[in-house]
């Protein structure tokens, strides 16, 4: 009896798994079971049927791409999607109209996004290069009369100017609180955006922090700051290699530095390689204000209250500030070197030390009030001063016109590989993970600031130049709490499109932040790790 009993489960359970591959494949072939001809004949009979009714407006909108997108030519092909509220909507027409002579490419769903087959995918590239296409939906309610209940069209097109770089970049679960517990299940990943595939994962399971990485200009060098033999100042430069085995040599430490009178140990904040992979540049002598929420979308508030400039030279191992960034009376913070290490950029404030009631024992604070709230507690503005390098000898620091004295805080500013233009941060207050964060350009050497087109509706931020200089890669939260990946075309004189979003480069769960494009190809490191 209890072996029929078992059978009989056995059966049933082989019956459900088979049932649902049946009901799977019919889901499967419901979407795209229509042959071209008969795509092709409703295409017709709607076109032939657009005088006789008009589309009700305003029910049917295109979410993504967003109108105005200009994509890379070697980019995989994107999930398109819209949203339809008229409930008699059973079908959706999604038609791709060229400039250049070239017929429309139509494909018909029943669902509300579509990702198009890779070969569909590139006669669109192909097609689009010149002049825009023009994209449009139509939704049905059957497939026969050729009505359209209502329809909506953008413009998107493919740049010819090719991207070349890989992205490197973090994931980390939300909120902070959590991932601060569980280093080990943050990962670093390696992607290529003409891959079709997930990015490699290259980097994970460890149990300490890091953050900020760079790749040298050259693509032969590697930095990061990592948490090494419990040292929180601990920063690696090592040379790019499929294997990275990170040994204690491969480390120096910012907390070398000396400790000034009372305040805590230097952490080296927001580290930077110079583009030749020699120097590092970092605060020093730093105290930072930390909050943490229980907020998934903003669930920390972090700014320094103080710190002064220091340039690490991997050549005689040493450490020394940098003469005209290294005034105690001001924080200074956020380095950022010129392509060619003549320059470098850097965001400043007075001191806000008054915001610990004790900084000899500096420590992170618990929240309950929301980050809008702490920052009109907390309130700091940043302005972002230009000083030359001079092989470590400094010089005197000036505001960069157009990112400072505008009553915003300017922070995390970025060289374009031609040295001519400055993307930088700017949101009312702060320096980090700021909800109004939008993305400027500015002249390198100053002048009118202008607000870029690919800012979206909330936080965009930890940007990075392509080395052709007209792409660069931000995070932002407009889908949601967590931040998502995403790319945009930038001209010669510093215009830029709506931004693409690369969807395989996000993952439920997990935040997508400090994106790089890094010179070098995505299977150049396959694995990071520490020997033991």
């Amino acid at each position: 009896m209890k072996s029929g009993t078992l059978y009989q489960k056995i059966f049933l359970i082989a019956a459900f798994f088979l049932l649902g591959c049946f009901l799977l494949q019919c889901s499967f072939q419901k979407v795209t079971s229509w042959n071209s001809d008969e795509v092709e004949s409703i295409a017709s009979r709607i076109e032939a049927a657009r005088g006789k009714a008009s589309p009700s407006g305003g029910s049917l909108l295109i979410t993504y791409p967003y109108n105005g997108s200009l994509f890379p030519p070697e980019i995989a092909s994107p999930t398109l999607t819209w949203t339809d509220k008229n409930s008699l909507s059973r079908y959706w027409l999604v038609a791709f109209k060229f400039e250049n002579g070239r017929k429309p490419v139509y494909i018909l769903t029943d669902q509300t996004s579509l990702m198009p087959e890779r070969k569909t995918w590139e006669i669109i590239k192909d097609n689009s290069k010149e002049k825009p296409a023009v994209l449009s939906v139509y939704s049905l309610s059957d497939r026969d009369s050729g009505i359209v209940l209502s329809e909506h069209s953008i413009s998107m097109g493919t740049s010819t100017d090719s991207l070349g770089d890989s992205v490197f970049f973090r994931q980390i679960p939300l909120p902070f609180a959590v991932a601060s517990k569980s280093f080990e299940k943050t990962r670093w990943r390696l992607g290529d955006i003409s891959s079709y595939g997930e990015p490699a994962t290259v980097m994970n399971g460890i149990s300490v922090c890091a953050s900020c990485h760079a790749v040298s200009s050259d693509g032969k060098w590697l930095s990061m700051e990592y948490n090494f033999g419990n040292d929180n100042g601990a920063q690696f430069i090592t040379p790019v290699r499929k294997e990275i085995i990170l040994k204690k040599n491969d480390f120096f430490t910012w907390s070398d530095f000396p400790r000034r009178g009372i305040i805590p140990p230097t952490r080296g904040l927001f580290g930077r390689m110079s583009p030749s992979g020699r120097y590092a540049a970092a605060s020093v002598n730093e105290i930072c204000y930390a909050a943490v929420m229980n907020d998934t979308a903003y669930s920390q508030l972090f700014f320094p209250t103080f710190g002064v400039i220091a340039i690490y030279d991997s050549g005689s191992g040493s450490i020394q500030l940098l003469p005209g960034a290294s005034d105690y009376s001001y924080v200074q913070a956020n380095p950022a070197w010129s392509p060619d290490e003549q320059q470098l950029l850097f965001c400043r404030a007075k001191t806000k030390n008054e915001l610990h009631s004790d900084i000899r024992n500096v420590t992170t604070v618990f929240e309950s009030r929301d980050i809008h709230r702490l920052n009109e507690l907390y309130n700091i503005r940043f302005d972002l001063y230009r000083i030359p390098f001079n092989k470590g000898a400094g010089g005197t620091a000036e505001p960069l016109e157009g990112a400072s004295d505008n009553g915003m805080s300017n922070y995390f500013p970025r060289y374009s590989p031609d040295g001519n233009w400055v993307v930088y941060t700017r949101s009312r207050s702060g320096i980090m993970l700021q909800p109004d964060s939008e993305l400027w350009i500015v002249p390198s050497r100053g002048g009118k600031a202008r607000r870029m087109e690919c800012n979206r509706n909330f936080f965009n931020s930890w940007h990075s130049w392509s080395s052709s200089g007209r792409w660069l890669l931000f995070s932002s939260k407009v889908n949601g709490p967590f931040t998502e990946i995403f790319l945009t075309h930038v001209d010669e004189e510093g215009k830029d499109t709506p931004p693409v979003l690369l969807s395989r480069f996000n993952d439920p769960g997990y935040a997508a932040n400090v994106p790089e494009f890094v010179p070098i190809n995505a299977d150049a490191i396959r694995s990071i790790r520490i020997e033991e």
